[in-house]
């Protein structure tokens, strides 16, 4: 079942103190903890804003730009220069906790952090997309 209202969503659990987490840093809008029940290597870290909002766009711009902000911070503060920055959409986009929130996986080797395959929709033809794109741009301003 998909975590979806505040009462329920584990992220609002850990900022309302009912699950203990290693939190790693907090500001007014963000939460950091490590990510020690699912990590995929060391330092693995995530960051949500404090407001809930179940997808990325549906979050406040102030606590998005903070998170990247933070994402490099840590990233400096681990002192490792290859990582990825993952954050998932919807449940066929990986999502399994619905409040927006962003991984920070260290690459510390080959086989350790996010492996994914690179190549997949080469053939793909990406202009009717682009064009969608910028119409819905223009449209929102």
């Amino acid at each position: 079942m998909s975590t979806r209202t505040p009462a329920d969503c584990l992220l609002c659990r850990i900022l309302r103190g009912e699950l203990t987490v290693e939190r790693i840093v907090e500001t007014d809008h963000v939460i950091g903890f490590m990510n020690e029940g699912e990590a995929l290597s060391r330092g693995h870290c995530v960051f949500f804003p404090k407001r809930h909002a179940p997808s990325l766009h549906e979050a406040d711009d102030a606590a998005l730009a903070e998170i990247l902000v933070l994402v490099k911070k840590v990233a400096r503060a681990l002192g490792v220069g290859t990582y990825n920055v993952l954050q998932n959409n919807g449940s066929i986009a990986g999502q399994t906790v619905f409040h927006a929130h962003v991984h920070l996986i260290p690459k510390w080797s080959e086989s350790e952090g996010l492996i994914y395959e690179r190549g997949r929709g080469r053939h793909m033809d990406q202009k009717e997309m682009a064009a969608r794109i910028r119409s819905g741009l223009a449209r929102s301003g």
